[in-house]
């Protein structure tokens, strides 16, 4: 089961840490202005409700027809005491001294009603609310407006803040990001003008030595190996195949110089592409043609595997592919998906092909097993009845990922394996 969990950037965090504070006083604020409002609208209401029952009742002691006069905003009940025929049933359960908000039928607002008992009569009084109803809500949207606006004006300050904030942070990361590894590097501090910052800073300085001191240690033995590893070797191999063309050697002895021949040839490809992965991706451009590589590679494996096997591979061409990168780096992974093709066939036919899309390197042994196809590639992987040392295909995955190719393979068990080569993204 796969957890996720969401972790802000330094900016947002920024942006949080201002707006948060803010919304919760804003919304303080209009949760006091609507209870100030309803406060106030509870006393008014009431005040003015007593008021206007005193005077409804004074008018009716004097003449209950002068109740027909009173303004609009009030209406009047007058029914025998105990009963409530012709009252709306909001108002029927109303006592005598309280009051209540009460809805009247197709009326938009609420009214505050309440009773007072005359003699053996009681008398309803309803005070409209629409007026204060209206007030109060033109008063929340006031509220509101003024409350989206602080909250506007506030994104603009924290995004303002976050953007000054962030500002030496960004000139840190640009000097940074302009470091060659090996090369004179800028001084840092200037760079923020933050004392907070300059910790990082001479922290980050630190490390920074440490990584300049490896990477002089790795240009001096990339340096040294270069010079003491490929001179003698090529005149091991030089001298193994002057040796070969001496026809007086026994067919025991050609064996043994095949076999020294190709653990020579394996030490030249793993030192090219070792001291290729110790250098510094450079901006170089190559210009190879792929077929070339592909039959002197298949000329190579057929004098290591003996000419039988060589003769087993079938090469087909249907358009020359170029690659931007170094031809030896092109043999060395072509070499060992033969290899592995030629080891693990079982002295089947290779078919090798070369189009628009890529080189495809087939074999029809055994196949492999779908447990191993996810380890192929992976450093020190050895198969069942694999005689190398799992650096063959490692080897493959490194080149290719370093001049953005991409291998892809199929196998089925019984039916052998395909590799697919992909030259470009």
């Amino acid at each position: 089961m796969t957890s996720f969990s969401f972790r802000p950037g330094l900016r947002p965090r920024i942006l949080l840490a201002t707006l948060v504070p803010v919304l919760v006083v804003l919304g303080g604020m209009i949760y006091a202005v609507s209870s100030f409002l309803e406060v106030l609208e509870h006393d008014m209401t009431h005040g003015q409700l007593a008021r206007e029952l005193d005077r409804v009742d004074a008018l009716y002691r004097r003449d209950p027809q002068l109740l027909d006069l009173l303004g609009p905003n009030l209406e009047t009940y007058v029914v025998p005491r105990g009963e409530t025929d012709g009252l709306p049933e909001s108002v029927k359960s109303i006592a005598s001294g309280q009051s209540h908000e009460v809805w009247l039928p197709g009326a938009a607002y609420e009214y505050q009603a309440t009773r007072r008992d005359i003699g053996d009569h009681s008398l309803y009084v309803l005070l409209d609310l629409t007026p204060e109803e209206r007030l109060e809500k033109e008063l929340i949207g006031v509220a509101w407006i003024a409350g989206l606006g602080a909250m506007f004006l506030a994104v603009l300050v924290a995004l303002w803040l976050s953007h000054v904030v962030m500002r030496p942070v960004r000139r840190l990361a640009h000097r940074v990001g302009a470091i060659v590894p090996g090369e004179q590097r800028p001084d840092l501090t200037p760079a923020t003008g933050d004392r907070q910052l300059n910790i990082i800073v001479e922290a980050f300085d630190g490390v920074l030595d440490r990584f300049d001191a490896f990477v002089a240690r790795e240009q001096a033995f990339t340096e040294d190996a270069s010079h003491e590893l490929r001179t003698p070797l090529a005149t091991v191999i030089s001298s193994l195949d002057l040796i070969v063309e001496d026809q007086d050697l026994s067919a025991k002895s050609q064996r043994r110089l095949a076999r020294a021949r190709a653990a020579a040839a394996r030490m030249h490809e793993l030192i090219e592409a070792l001291l290729l992965f110790a250098r510094e991706q450079g901006s170089e451009v190559f210009d190879t043609p792929v077929s070339p590589v592909v039959r002197e590679a298949i000329a190579m494996q057929g004098h290591i595997f003996s000419a039988q096997r060589a003769g087993a591979i079938a090469f087909e061409a249907e358009t020359e592919v170029h690659v931007n990168a170094p031809a030896s780096m092109v043999l060395s992974v072509v070499n060992n998906l033969l290899r592995n093709a030629i080891e693990h066939g079982n002295g089947s036919h290779i078919d090798v092909r070369l189009d628009a899309t890529g080189l495809s390197i087939r074999d029809h042994g055994a196949g492999i097993a779908p447990a191993a196809l996810s380890r192929l590639f992976d450093r020190r992987f050895k198969g069942e009845h694999s005689r190398g040392q799992g650096l063959g295909l490692y080897l493959v995955k490194r080149i290719s990922e370093r001049f953005g190719w991409r291998v892809e393979v199929e196998s089925s068990v019984g039916a052998g394996t395909e590799f697919m080569l992909r030259f470009g993204a």
